[in-house]
């Protein structure tokens, strides 16, 4: 185990290996629920996410793709995201998830600055990517899923796991890059493991929750609660490839029997003003949760009114995790973004790193390393060493603290508005305009101004069925003194068609300032009120030249706007088009070398693929050979053990054998000397029986025959001796032979 401030992190760890494929083991327990655009609906089990988890890791090394390897990944809400992600982590790689809606420009940005080898991308994308590849210095490979669909079934449904450390990378995630180019943030896997921190503490997922999070494949929010989050706590998830339309979210929300969202708060505002939120129970949805910008507290009220479901706000970055929110462990405070969440010391600071106190407005930091911080900014040390000041890291946010711990957002540090004095924090205004019934979006900035340095300026997105007008503006003023502080009200309304974003939902408030500069007082309504003077009649031209004016200066700008993108879309497409000018003239002199290389390309691949099925038969021919020579030395040894027991069974009997014939041998010639000392005594008895008689009896000249005394030769019968000449006859016969 490895320590992170208090985080024990095992040193080895590999999210396919450790945590997918545990939950396999159980062959009916469901991992997906994926909807496709069609609205067909297709489950999927962990053992079958595990198999093609292994296939991909398969596929990847026979492709020749090593440990450390970048790896871009542009694939939109369908299961190969996951069956990719899964097999490029499993095998050391590291994912660079992208948006499926990328252009050229920005895929050739991350490869080059990624330094990536690969390219995984549906079919759809081949345009953009052909683009794309005139813009590198160097060449990237691109798998396309449908040439990989017949690649992976030949790969075997099991695959070893490369042995990740915990300080190994796994993810390059790139931000929105609104100011500046996007920044690669390099996560590793120890960030993989701690990602069960918030998808216990915030997401509140378990074993039996079906979680749905609406972000897409190529944003960080994906990773939490879409790849790693929910599976660490053995939840399922769904996957719906359909655009976000609020009458169909509803209705999949209870079709499929969603027991946790997880949306952007842009989506959960569109549903709070649908006429749906009252009609449709949601009778399984338990928990719901948002992040990516602040939710307003009349949406959070709206949900908890309509369905008995509180929306508890989170607060976290691409760089980290979720560092503060509103969770069930602790009372909500609407409006609040709520405590630093477990393992996590997150304050305010001054410039100096030092804690702010009790409603002072600071940056918002984290102290320390825990393993859900990432280890570095891609190829950008000094980028990475201006997001630390001393042991904190600083996120960029502002933010003040009540008495009780609680954090209050104020804005981005260079979104904050300086007016009079006084610091405005845009989502202030921006919330209090949103109460008002005739606004769908709005987005407050500053804007220059030479009495008060700066002022607010709002810019408001109306509802169906209401139109801009000066009274309109007025009244949106008027709304927000209530709501808020006085000070903060906007002084300046701009009703625009749509605000312009970022990729991922959010507000591009730089573009916002720019045209906060470049519109002036002609083209904003509601800046002051008219001031009457004369007749009616004077009044009334008076206020039709005003508004002829006011419509001339607004054609005049929409039609310059208008002259500015489409001269902007004319450069791009020029740009474009010359790039694939370019392509196309470099494919025309290089066809038949282009053609060279991928036959080339295409060999190596297929002779790759079939030295990996060669060594694999290799491999199990050796492993058959050496499981035959196992058993044949199996059987050698157990007949070397039975003829050798069959000798020591020889040569016991033998020896049993010549034991007895001695110990025979030795009776006999015991019982012969017995025999004759008997013999021997019974003549001596007769001699002195003789001698008492007074005669003298008379002396053998030899040993009698057994023949001539019978009693001795009864006892060598008796006792089976035989007689000695019998044993010379079968010596001398012994020894003619």
């Amino acid at each position: 185990m490895t320590s992170f401030d208090g985080w024990n992190v095992p040193e080895d760890f590999n999210f396919a290996r450790d945590v997918v494929e545990p939950l396999a083991a159980d062959p009916r327990r469901r991992a997906l629920t994926h909807v496709d655009t069609d609205g067909v609906i297709q489950r999927m089990t962990f053992g079958q996410i595990a198999i093609e988890a292994s296939r991909w890791a398969w596929l990847l090394r026979t492709q020749g793709y090593m440990p450390g390897d970048r790896v871009l990944v542009l694939l939109g809400k369908v299961p190969a995201w996951l069956g990719v992600m899964l097999g490029a982590m499993k095998g050391g790689l590291v994912t660079v998830p992208c948006s499926d809606m990328l252009r050229a420009r920005d895929l050739a940005f991350r490869a080059r600055h990624a330094e990536a080898s690969l390219l995984v991308a549906d079919r759809s994308a081949q345009g953009e990517i052909d683009v794309m590849r005139g813009m590198l210095d160097r060449p990237i490979d691109v798998l396309y899923t449908d040439d990989a669909s017949l690649l992976l079934q030949r790969q075997p449904k099991t695959a070893p796991t490369e042995e990740t450390s915990s300080s190994d990378y796994a993810f390059l995630l790139y931000t929105s890059g609104t100011a500046h180019d996007p920044k690669g943030v390099a996560h590793t896997h120890a960030y993989t493991w701690a990602k069960r921190m918030q998808a216990e503490h915030w997401l509140g997922a378990r074993p039996g929750d079906l979680v749905w999070c609406t972000a897409g494949t190529g944003w960080a929010k994906s990773i939490w609660n879409v790849l790693l989050g929910p599976w660490s706590r053995g939840a399922e998830i769904v996957m719906h490839e359909g655009p976000f339309d609020v009458d169909e979210r509803f209705e999949l929300i209870d079709r499929l029997g969603v027991t946790i969202l997880c949306q952007a708060p842009t989506e959960y505002r569109l549903m709070a003003k649908s006429d749906s939120l009252e009609t449709r129970p949601l009778s399984r949805l338990r928990h719901a949760v948002s992040a990516g910008e602040p939710l307003n507290p009349e949406v959070i009220a709206l949900f908890r009114d309509a369905l008995g479901v509180t929306i508890y706000d989170g607060y976290g970055q691409t760089e980290n995790t979720l560092l503060v929110a509103n969770t069930r462990d602790h009372d909500l405070r609407p409006g609040s973004m709520g405590l630093p969440t477990p393992g996590h010391h997150v304050a305010v600071i001054d410039e100096s790193g030092v804690e702010a106190g009790p409603g002072v407005e600071g940056d918002i930091a984290l102290a320390g390393r825990p393993p859900s911080l990432f280890a570095r900014y891609w190829n950008a040390p000094e980028e990475t060493a201006a997001a630390f000041r001393g042991d904190w890291y600083v996120t960029g946010d502002r933010a003040f603290r009540d008495e009780d711990g609680y954090f209050w957002f104020s804005g981005r540090a260079d979104d904050v508005i300086i007016s009079a004095g006084y610091r405005i924090g845009p989502f202030e205004v921006e919330s209090a305009l949103l109460e008002h019934p005739a606004v769908a979006e709005s987005a407050a900035v500053a804007k220059p101004d030479p009495d008060r340095g700066q002022i607010v300026k709002a810019f408001v997105v109306l509802r169906p069925g209401h139109e801009p007008s000066d009274r309109l503006a007025a009244e949106l003023q008027d709304h927000a003194k209530q709501v808020t502080a006085p000070y903060k009200y906007p002084r300046e309304v701009e009703f625009v068609a749509k605000l312009p974003k970022t990729r991922s939902g959010k507000i591009r408030r730089s573009e916002l300032r720019a045209l906060a500069l470049e519109h002036g007082a002609a083209a904003t309504v509601g800046a002051a009120a008219p001031v009457t003077t004369g007749g009616k009649a004077a009044d009334f031209a008076r206020l039709e030249q005003e508004k002829a004016a006011r419509v001339a200066a607004e054609a005049r700008e929409a039609a310059e706007r208008e002259e500015r993108e489409t001269e902007a879309a004319a450069r791009r497409w020029a740009d474009d088009e010359a790039a694939r000018q370019r392509t196309e003239a470099e494919a025309g002199r290089a066809d038949e070398q282009q053609a060279a290389v991928k036959q080339r390309r295409k060999v190596e691949q297929e002779a790759l693929r079939r030295e990996a099925e060669d060594r694999a038969a290799e491999k199990l021919r050796r492993q058959e050979a050496e499981e035959r020579r196992r058993e044949e030395e199996s059987r050698r040894q157990a007949a070397e053990a039975e003829r050798r027991a069959a000798e020591v069974e020889a040569r016991r009997q033998v020896e049993e054998e010549e034991r007895r014939r001695l110990e025979e041998q030795r009776r006999s010639q015991e019982e012969r000397e017995r025999l004759a000392r008997e013999d021997t005594e019974r003549r001596r008895a007769e001699e002195q029986r003789a001698s008492r008689r007074g005669r003298r009896a008379p002396e053998p000249t030899e040993e009698p025959e057994p023949e001539s005394n019978p009693a001795l030769l009864q006892r060598l019968q008796r006792y089976g001796i035989r007689r000695p000449d019998e044993d010379d006859e079968g010596d001398e016969g012994d020894n003619a032979s």
